[in-house]
């Protein structure tokens, strides 16, 4: 494992500038602490006796301002910039963190989360964009695949550390969030240049098109939005789920935490051999061990059996998050990639928005069963979908990654 990493950071460092490993030190640092989406959930129904559905209903609110911050962050980081859309972000993000920390009743919680969702989030298409304006296409895979790597490092940690903290008080992990954050924007604000393209600084550039004229993305866009409702299972849906079978935050946290150590042991080995195949079958097979990995949380009680089901949908995660984004880079014109980070990064908002409160609902009116085998039929539904619409992208990128 130890050498599969060592060799992974060789091969970017072969090719990053030093301003990516400044992005890349503030992704693990801002992970770190990012303890507060996994557990709000928790959170809501524990701490502010919220029922089930009503929780997952403000977890919602977080992606609807991930939409709009996927947009507009895109937007930014193709106008004003990747790092100034960085830097608003990022201290914008800590501050609403700081609101949300001491907001008490349901209403003024529902607004925070919507705040934090859209100014915290603003930075992520703007992050995408920086790497694939230093990164050559040919290396994007590794690139995007050790950033990954970072957010899943912190994300193991964070789901650890932040159920521990959770039983003593929940307002720690608000405030530990929210300086993560700032220290994120002040690496950037310290170390990162400015990437865009100099081509489009000028004022008689000619403006890109639209990302919603792109047939090929739009198409991507859509299958998305419906892949990324899986993975949201596992956050609201699921700990709700465990809740009710008796386990405590700390061991949803330690279930969890499985997800960010199986991309720190495999990721860096798989990364390599994921590129020798075409970039169309990866994501048709990340989209079945999603559904199949999803689907098993309903097979039993016991904590073993969450904890293989993790396994199987984080191989899903392993070898679909850095390829889509790869497959997004090469579509994208160089004045428009912002953009088109943006409509990726907005997947997950769109998800985030109806995820929870469709999975909590499901869960709580139909019953356990009939969510988690819901979860199976998407994931064979969004493989076949990727499949036939693979030769479109296919012939825009090829199929190599």
């Amino acid at each position: 494992m130890i050498a599969g990493v060592r060799q992974q950071f060789a091969t970017v460092a072969s090719f990053a500038p030093r301003a990516f490993w400044f992005v890349w030190w503030g992704t693990l640092v801002n992970r770190l602490g990012g303890f507060v989406v996994p557990l709000l959930t928790i959170y809501l129904i524990e701490v502010r006796h919220l029922s089930v559905a009503e929780a997952g209903g403000v977890v919602s609110v977080f992606g609807a301002g991930n939409i709009v911050a996927s947009l507009i962050g895109g937007k930014l980081a193709d106008g004003i910039g990747r790092r100034a859309t960085m830097l608003i972000s990022l201290f914008g993000g800590a501050a609403s963190m700081f609101a949300l920390a001491f907001a008490r009743d349901p209403l003024s919680i529902a607004i925070m989360v919507g705040v934090v969702g859209l100014v915290g989030e603003l930075y992520r298409p703007a992050v995408h964009a920086f790497v694939a304006d230093v990164v050559p296409q040919a290396h994007r895979v590794d690139a995007f695949g050790i950033m990954y790597w970072a957010i899943n490092l912190g994300f193991a940690v964070a789901s650890v550390i932040g159920g521990l903290l959770a039983n003593i008080d929940f307002t720690i992990l608000f405030i530990a969030d929210g300086i993560t954050m700032l220290v994120y924007g002040v690496l950037v604000a310290v170390a990162v240049p400015e990437t865009k393209p100099a081509r489009i600084e000028t004022a008689t550039a000619a403006p890109a098109r639209s990302w919603l004229r792109d047939r090929q993305l739009v198409i991507l866009v859509v299958i998305s939005s419906v892949f990324m409702l899986l993975p949201m299972q596992a956050g609201a849906t699921l700990s709700a789920h465990m809740s009710a079978q008796g386990f405590t935050p700390a061991a949803y946290g330690i279930v969890m935490a499985v997800n960010g150590v199986a991309i720190i042991l495999l990721q860096p080995s798989m990364i390599g051999r994921i590129k020798r195949f075409d970039a169309q079958h990866v994501i048709v097979a990340a989209a079945l061990l999603y559904g199949a990995g999803i689907a098993m949380h309903g097979l039993g009680t016991h904590i073993a059996i969450h904890m293989a089901a993790v396994i199987v949908w984080t191989l899903g995660e392993i070898i679909d998050a850095p390829t889509r984004s790869a497959v997004v880079s090469n579509l994208a014109p160089p004045e428009a990639r912002g953009r088109y980070q943006g409509a990726l990064v907005m997947t997950f908002g769109i998800a985030q928005l109806f995820g929870p409160k469709v999975g909590t609902w499901v869960w709580q009116h139909e019953g356990a069963n009939v969510l988690w085998s819901s979860c199976l039929v998407i994931g064979i539904a969004v493989a076949i979908a990727f499949a036939i619409t693979a030769p479109g992208r296919r012939r825009r990128v090829g199929s190599a990654i």
